[in-house]
C-alpha cells in the first residue's frame, strides 16, 4: 500500500453473507413485515416502515461518536488546521529518525480523525440514504482526504530515493519506528510502481473522477429506482422492495417466485443501458490507475499491495471450473423434487425442506450465544461479553426501513467500537448474516486491541474468512443438535445453498469481473450486449444442463454491487474454503483450534494474507481447502436426498 492511501484508507468491511438474496452487499435481507411483534419494531402493513417508526433500540446511536454534528464540524476543522503542517516535511524526511517519526505520528494522528469524520457521516447515510445532508457530508470528508493525498504526495519517492538499509538503520535508531516496519517493507515491494511527486498528486486529484461511476450506481439504485408490484401466496398486492426478494425467493409458489423476481429486475432493465455505461467507467478506471502506476494488468494492480499472487485468484477460478460437477448435480435434484424438467433462476432459492420458523431479533441473539460458546468463552469471556457489548450499546441497525440502503455490513475504524448494519427480518439467513457480521466485528475488535495502528486493519482477504468461519460454526452446532430429519434437511439445504451462492456464485462473479476487465484491457468496448451475453453465458457455464437461463438473468451482472469493488468478491470463494477449514480444525481439535482462530483474529495486517491465514491452520497454498468444499457439498447432498426418499417412500405408503 502506498503511503500517500496510507492517509485515508477507508476500511469499511462491505461483508456479508454474500447470497442472491440481496442487493448491495448480497445477503438475505427479508421484510420486515415477518419479524415477531415482540421485537415491536415495524408495523404490519406491507409498506417498508419509516425509521421513527422502529424503537430506537433496534437503531445505532451515533451520538457515541459525536453528540452533535457541531462536534462533528470541529473535528473536520481540525483536520484541515493539521494537514497542511505534513507539507512542513517535504525534503527532510530521511533527515534523520525523529523526525520521520514525527511525520508518520501526524499522519496518523490525521488518518484517524478522518476515519471518525468518515464513520459518523456515512453510517449516517447509510441507514437514510434519502438524507442529503449525510451524503453531503461523506463528500466533504473525501474531498478532505484528496487534498491531504496532494499535500503528501512527495512523501513516497521521497523515501524511495534511498535504499531500504536507510530505513532498517533508522529503526535501528529508533525503535517506535519499528511499529511501520511493514508498510516501509511494502512501499519498497512496489517501488517500481510508484511515480514522481507530480505524478503522484495528479492520480490523487483523480480520486474525484474515478469514483462518480461507483457513487452514481449507488444512489441511482437507492433513491431512483421504482419497483412494480407483484402478488404474495394469498394475492395480496405487495411493492417489490430490496428486502422482500429474500423472502419470496423461497416461496413454495413458483407463481410467486417468478413474479417477484420479474418485479425485481423490472428498474434494472429499464436503466440497463446506463449502467452498461457506469460499469464501462468502472472499469476502465481500474485500467487506468494500473497502467499509470506499470502494472501489468489490474488485477495485478490490486493484488500486489497485499501480497497475493495473480495465481491465486487465477487458480481459484480454474480449480471451480475443473469441478462444477457438485453444483450441476444440485441443479438436477432441485429439478427432481421441484417437479419440473428444468430449474430457472427463480427456483435456486425455492425449498426441498420447508421451515415456518420465523425469529425474534432477540431469539437470534440467543441462538449465537449458544452456538459459539467454546469460541466466546474462551479467554476468560473476553468474546462473549464483546458481544453482550454489540448487543445492548446501540451497535447493531437492525431492521429494513425507507432510505435504509439495502443488505449488511461491519464498519469499523480506530478507537471507536465496530457497528454492524442488518435488515433483519427473522428468517434463518438472517440468523447467519448476524453471525457473519460479528465475525468481522471480533476480527476488527481483536485486532486492535492487539496491534499497532499501523498493522490493524486486514485485506478483504483475511476479513472474510473470520466472517465466514463464525457462520460454519454456527452451522455446525445447529446440525449437531437438529432434533429430527426434517430440521437437519432443512439446515443441509440452506448449507448447500451457501456453498453454491459463498463459493459457486462467487467464482463465477470473480470470473466474470475478470473477463471484462482483460477484454477492456484488449481493447474491447464494454457494451450491454457484450455485458449481458457474457454474463449469461457464464451461468448457464456454472449450472449446467438442468437449468434455463431467464432474460432477467442474463443482464443481473447490474444487479452486483461488488463488481465496483475492484477485485473484491474472490475473497469470498477462497475465505468460504479457508472458513471450512477453520470449522473442521475446530471440530476435530476443540480448544487447541479455537486459539488458533482467535490468534488469526488477532493479527490484523501484520503479515501477509496467505501466511496469517496459516495461523488458523488453513494453507491455501495447496489445492486442499478447495477440493474439501467440493468433497463437502457431494456429501451433504447424499445426506440430504437420503431424507428426501425416505420421505418420498413414506408419502407413497401413505
Amino acid at each position: 500500500m502506498y503511503f500517500r492511501l496510507i492517509i485515508f484508507y477507508i476500511f469499511i468491511v462491505m461483508a456479508c453473507s454474500p447470497n442472491d438474496n440481496s442487493t448491495n452487499t448480497e445477503t438475505s435481507s427479508v421484510d420486515t413485515e415477518t419479524a415477531s411483534t415482540t421485537s415491536e419494531a415495524v408495523s404490519s402493513n406491507s409498506a417498508v416502515p419509516l425509521r421513527s417508526d422502529i424503537d430506537d433500540k433496534y437503531k445505532w446511536d451515533m451520538s457515541a461518536v459525536y453528540a452533535s454534528e457541531e462536534a462533528w464540524e470541529e473535528d473536520l476543522n481540525r483536520v484541515k488546521e493539521l494537514y497542511p503542517g505534513l507539507a512542513n516535511y517535504k525534503g527532510k524526511l530521511l533527515s534523520s529518525p525523529d523526525v520521520l517519526l514525527e511525520a508518520r505520528e501526524l499522519i496518523d494522528e490525521v488518518n484517524q480523525t478522518l476515519w471518525k469524520l468518515y464513520h459518523y457521516a456515512s453510517n449516517s447515510s447509510n441507514a437514510n440514504v434519502r438524507n442529503e445532508k449525510f451524503q453531503e457530508m461523506v463528500q466533504r470528508v473525501i474531498n478532505t482526504s484528496i487534498k491531504i493525498g496532494e499535500t503528501t504526495a512527495y512523501f513516497t519517492p521521497e523515501l524511495l530515493e534511498s535504499d531500504y538499509s536507510v530505513l532498517e538503520d533508522f529503526m535501528v535508531q529508533n525503535e517506535y519506528l519499528r511499529t511501520y516496519e511493514k508498510q516501509f517493507k511494502d512501499l519498497f515491494i512496489s517501488k517500481p510502481h510508484i511515480l514522481s511527486e507530480k505524478e503522484e498528486r495528479l492520480l490523487t486529484m483523480a480520486g474525484k473522477i474515478t469514483g462518480v461511476s461507483n457513487d452514481a450506481y449507488d444512489i441511482m439504485r437507492a433513491t431512483d429506482f421504482v419497483y412494480p408490484t407483484f402478488e404474495d401466496e394469498n394475492g395480496n398486492k405487495l411493492t417489490m422492495s430490496q428486502g422482500r426478494y429474500g423472502k419470496y425467493t423461497k416461496s413454495t409458489d413458483r407463481r410467486v417466485r417468478e413474479d417477484m423476481y420479474r418485479a425485481l429486475y423490472v428498474p434494472f432493465k429499464g436503466n440497463i443501458n446506463t449502467m452498461a455505461v457506469l460499469m464501462k467507467g468502472n472499469v476502465e478506471g481500474h485500467i487506468f490507475y494500473a497502467d499509470a502506476r506499470g502494472y501489468d494488468s489490474s488485477l495485478e494492480a490490486r493484488l500486489k499491495g497485499d501480497g497475493i499472487s495473480t495465481d491465486v485468484y487465477k487458480n481459484l477460478v480454474n480449480s471451480v471450473n475443473d469441478n462444477l460437477q457438485p453444483l450441476h448435480r444440485w441443479a438436477e435434484i432441485k429439478a427432481k423434487y421441484l417437479g419440473v424438467e428444468k430449474i430457472k433462476p427463480f427456483d435456486t432459492y425455492a425449498p426441498l425442506a420447508d421451515s415456518t420458523a420465523v425469529y425474534t431479533y432477540e431469539e437470534a441473539q440467543e441462538m449465537i450465544l449458544e452456538a459459539l460458546d467454546p469460541l466466546l468463552s474462551s479467554n476468560e469471556g473476553e468474546l462473549r461479553d464483546f458481544t453482550e457489548k454489540m448487543y445492548n450499546e446501540n451497535l447493531i441497525d437492525v431492521f429494513e426501513s425507507q432510505g435504509k440502503q439495502s443488505g449488511a455490513y461491519m464498519s469499523s475504524t480506530w478507537g471507536l467500537a465496530p457497528r454492524v448494519k442488518l435488515n433483519f427480518a427473522g428468517t434463518l439467513d438472517d440468523i447467519f448474516t448476524l453471525a457473519h457480521e460479528l465475525g468481522h466485528a471480533y476480527h476488527s475488535y481483536l485486532s486492535q486491541k492487539n496491534q499497532p495502528y499501523a498493522t490493524y486493519r486486514y485485506t478483504t482477504f483475511n476479513a472474510e474468512a473470520a466472517a465466514i468461519a463464525t457462520e460454519a460454526l454456527l452451522m455446525d452446532h445447529l446440525l449437531v443438535n437438529a432434533k429430527n430429519d426434517d430440521e437437519k434437511a432443512f439446515l443441509i439445504q440452506n448449507y448447500i445453498q451457501s456453498i453454491g451462492s459463498t463459493y459457486y456464485r462467487q467464482t463465477r462473479f470473480a470470473e466474470f469481473e475478470l473477463l471484462i476487465h482483460e477484454a477492456a484491457e484488449n481493447g474491447q468496448i464494454l457494451t450491454e450486449d457484450f455485458l449481458t451475453e457474457s454474463f449469461g453465458e457464464m451461468y448457464s457455464k456454472y449450472w449446467g444442463p438442468y437449468m434455463e437461463i431467464t432474460e432477467e438473468e442474463a443482464y443481473s451482472w447490474s444487479r452486483i454491487p461488488h463488481f465496483y469493488y475492484n477485485y473484491y468478491v474472490y475473497t469470498y470463494a477462497t475465505s468460504f474454503a479457508a472458513a471450512e477449514k477453520i470449522a473442521e480444525n475446530v471440530r476435530n481439535e476443540g480448544q487447541v483450534a479455537i486459539d488458533d482462530f482467535i490468534a488469526y483474529l488477532s493479527t490484523g495486517g501484520s503479515d501477509y494474507p496467505v501466511e496469517l491465514l496459516k495461523i488458523a491452520g488453513a494453507d491455501m497454498t495447496t489445492s486442499e481447502p478447495f477440493e474439501a468444499v467440493s468433497r463437502k457439498m457431494n456429501y451433504l447432498m447424499d445426506e440430504l436426498e437420503r431424507i428426501l426418499e425416505a420421505k418420498t417412500l413414506k408419502n407413497v405408503e401413505l
